[in-house]
Protein backbone atom coordinates (compact mmCIF):
# COMPACT_ATOMS: atom_id res chain seq x y z
CA UNK A 1 0.00 0.00 0.00
CA UNK A 2 1.04 3.58 -0.63
CA UNK A 3 1.77 5.93 2.21
CA UNK A 4 -0.65 8.77 2.83
CA UNK A 5 -1.29 11.33 5.54
CA UNK A 6 -3.04 8.68 7.67
CA UNK A 7 -0.95 5.63 6.68
CA UNK A 8 2.75 5.62 7.55
CA UNK A 9 5.04 2.70 6.88
CA UNK A 10 7.57 1.74 9.51
CA UNK A 11 10.00 0.34 6.94
CA UNK A 12 9.11 -3.30 6.26
CA UNK A 13 8.18 -3.89 9.89
CA UNK A 14 4.77 -2.34 10.44
CA UNK A 15 2.41 0.51 9.59
CA UNK A 16 0.73 3.24 11.61
CA UNK A 17 -2.92 3.88 10.77
CA UNK A 18 -3.33 7.39 12.15
CA UNK A 19 -7.01 7.43 11.20
CA UNK A 20 -7.58 4.77 13.89
CA UNK A 21 -6.02 6.68 16.79
CA UNK A 22 -7.97 6.79 20.06
CA UNK A 23 -7.51 8.77 23.28
CA UNK A 24 -6.11 6.69 26.15
CA UNK A 25 -6.23 7.90 29.75
CA UNK A 26 -2.98 8.22 31.66
CA UNK A 27 -2.38 5.11 33.71
CA UNK A 28 -4.46 2.92 31.38
CA UNK A 29 -1.53 1.90 29.19
CA UNK A 30 1.92 0.59 29.88
CA UNK A 31 5.21 0.97 28.09
CA UNK A 32 6.90 -2.17 26.83
CA UNK A 33 10.31 -2.89 28.31
CA UNK A 34 12.01 -4.01 25.12
CA UNK A 35 15.14 -5.03 27.01
CA UNK A 36 13.04 -7.41 29.10
CA UNK A 37 11.84 -9.37 26.06
CA UNK A 38 13.32 -12.88 26.03
CA UNK A 39 12.51 -13.82 22.43
CA UNK A 40 15.54 -12.50 20.50
CA UNK A 41 13.71 -12.19 17.17
CA UNK A 42 10.79 -10.31 18.68
CA UNK A 43 13.16 -8.09 20.68
CA UNK A 44 15.10 -7.27 17.49
CA UNK A 45 11.85 -6.42 15.68
CA UNK A 46 10.68 -4.12 18.50
CA UNK A 47 14.05 -2.37 18.63
CA UNK A 48 14.02 -1.83 14.88
CA UNK A 49 10.44 -0.50 14.95
CA UNK A 50 11.27 1.79 17.85
CA UNK A 51 14.29 3.26 16.03
CA UNK A 52 12.23 3.92 12.92
CA UNK A 53 9.32 5.44 14.85
CA UNK A 54 11.75 7.76 16.64
CA UNK A 55 13.22 8.80 13.28
CA UNK A 56 9.73 9.60 11.98
CA UNK A 57 8.36 11.06 15.23
CA UNK A 58 7.89 14.61 13.93
CA UNK A 59 6.17 13.40 10.77
CA UNK A 60 3.89 11.08 12.76
CA UNK A 61 2.87 13.88 15.14
CA UNK A 62 2.36 16.35 12.28
CA UNK A 63 0.21 13.87 10.34
CA UNK A 64 -1.80 13.04 13.48
CA UNK A 65 -2.62 16.72 13.88
CA UNK A 66 -3.57 17.03 10.20
CA UNK A 67 -5.87 13.99 10.35
CA UNK A 68 -7.45 15.10 13.63
CA UNK A 69 -8.21 18.61 12.38
CA UNK A 70 -9.39 17.30 9.00
CA UNK A 71 -11.92 15.01 10.70
CA UNK A 72 -13.22 17.83 12.91
CA UNK A 73 -13.60 20.14 9.92
CA UNK A 74 -15.00 17.76 7.29
CA UNK A 75 -16.92 15.24 9.46
CA UNK A 76 -17.79 12.67 6.74
CA UNK A 77 -17.58 14.72 3.56
CA UNK A 78 -14.18 13.48 2.32
CA UNK A 79 -12.69 10.03 1.86
CA UNK A 80 -10.14 10.67 4.60
CA UNK A 81 -12.82 11.90 7.01
CA UNK A 82 -15.02 8.89 6.23
CA UNK A 83 -12.29 6.38 7.10
CA UNK A 84 -11.21 8.23 10.25
CA UNK A 85 -12.47 7.54 13.76
CA UNK A 86 -14.96 10.07 15.10
CA UNK A 87 -12.72 11.86 17.58
CA UNK A 88 -15.58 13.90 19.04
CA UNK A 89 -17.42 10.75 20.12
CA UNK A 90 -14.22 9.10 21.35
CA UNK A 91 -13.27 12.17 23.38
CA UNK A 92 -16.74 12.35 24.97
CA UNK A 93 -16.47 8.67 25.95
CA UNK A 94 -12.95 9.33 27.24
CA UNK A 95 -14.22 12.23 29.38
CA UNK A 96 -16.89 10.01 30.94
CA UNK A 97 -14.38 7.23 31.55
CA UNK A 98 -11.86 9.34 33.43
CA UNK A 99 -14.47 10.88 35.80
Amino acid sequence: MKESVDFIKIRDYAVININNMVPVPNGKFHLVDINGINDRNYKFLLQAENREINKQKNRILKNASIVYNHKLKYKKSTLLAKRTNDFTILEMAYSKYIK
